[in-house]
């Protein structure tokens, strides 16, 4: 093995430093000759970078922690040859993977997920799971050890903002706790961005970019800094303005995961999303996805998407002062005649009907 020093790293040529000094991951197989993860270090942070080109190619990898950093390199091949023999690994610690460029395929136990730019997962000390790169792709893995990951909860007990502690009532603080109190669950979190807001993925490279360069570069408070960011990230994250998440279990049908997403991104739009749309933000074609709708709902995909659209409506003529011209074109019905023709085989009325049964306190406007 060559290696040699510079800005602190230490450079490896084509091998994994599995267990080196230099390294804050300790590598231990199991009988079943997949590996075991244990981090010997408050948090982690490993970037890859795959050009995917070939099966010359070669995956870049740079991990860093408090005290610990090393770059080294991997045939692409050689990874590809883990990923089909199912080398999968499992950790200690918890795992939040975030894409930031490309798409990367996801192996989680034994069914196979795809993550498009922007999308995360946080894993829990459960599951076995190993990732594979197709193509060109740079991919951010953040992990947390248990102390310091219920440390940065506990700080919200002590908070100057009460806005803080908002984030213990979020699904990442309660699928952390859950799995602390009662390991063993076989679960992750599954995060895409919203379509409405286009800064999502753009605000997980700006976070890298910053947690990077204190990592690279750190100075007093570079410790608070670096909390700072990862609460800044977990908030992010927990926000449904930027971020959708579902919980899977994995006792559940792969497809659960697939139309989780969906239903989040149709409900983001109040149905009113095409089926091209859905297709380039999940990654899988629109026959596929309408496949899965009709499997879960017994419905295509435009009337699944209607009973979104409708309930909207239903909503904003009970809660608002809109007239009812205004609501159809909020959502985009250029023909208001077929609003209304949707809206009352959904609920058996008309628009104004519906409004006077459930609203009769509301000031009226001419509709």
């Amino acid at each position: 093995m060559r290696t040699k020093r510079d800005l602190g790293f230490e450079y490896i040529d084509m091998t994994t430093p599995a267990n080196s000094s230099d390294n804050s991951i300790h590598i231990e197989m199991n009988d079943e000759n997949q590996s075991i993860y244990q981090l010997k270090a408050p948090f982690q942070i490993t970037f890859i970078s795959s050009s995917g080109g070939s099966k010359d190619d070669l995956l870049n990898i740079t991990t860093l922690s408090g005290k610990h950093s090393c770059h080294y390199q991997q045939m692409l091949s050689d990874h590809h040859k883990q990923c089909n023999a199912k080398n999968l690994h499992i950790h200690d610690y918890f795992e939040l993977l975030i894409v930031l460029e490309g798409t990367i395929s996801q192996m989680i136990e034994d069914k196979e997920y795809f993550y498009a730019p922007g999308s995360c997962c946080l894993i829990n000390r459960s599951l076995y799971h190993i990732e594979d790169y197709s193509g060109s792709a740079r991919v951010l893995f953040i992990g947390f050890s248990v102390d310091f990951i219920k440390e940065l909860f506990e700080h919200c007990n002590m908070a100057d903002f009460p806005q803080e502690k908002e984030i213990l009532d979020s699904a990442f603080y309660h699928f952390i706790m859950d799995d602390i109190k009662n390991p063993g669950s076989k679960a992750y979190l599954d995060f895409i961005p919203a379509l409405g807001n286009q800064t999502s993925v753009q605000m997980l490279h700006d976070i890298n970019t910053s947690i990077m360069e204190v990592m690279l570069h750190p100075t007093f408070g570079a410790t608070h800094q670096i909390k700072g960011l990862f609460s800044l990230l977990i908030a992010s994250l927990s926000n449904p303005a930027y971020f959708h998440c579902s919980k899977i279990l994995l006792e559940e049908n792969s497809d659960v995961l697939i139309f989780a997403r969906i239903s989040h991104l149709i409900e983001e739009r109040n149905g009113r999303v095409t089926r091209n749309e859905l297709a380039r933000q999940l990654n899988y074609s629109g026959d596929y996805i309408n496949r899965i709708v009709n499997k879960f709902t017994g419905l295509c995909l435009f009337d699944y998407s209607m009973n979104f659209c409708m309930k909207k409506a239903a909503d904003e003529l009970v809660h608002s002062e809109k007239t009812i011209g205004e609501i159809a074109n909020g959502l985009h019905f250029s023909n208001r005649t077929h609003f209304y023709k949707l809206f009352k085989e959904k609920y058996g009325v008309t628009p104004k009907e519906f409004r006077t049964a459930n609203m009769e306190r509301l000031p009226r406007r001419n509709e």
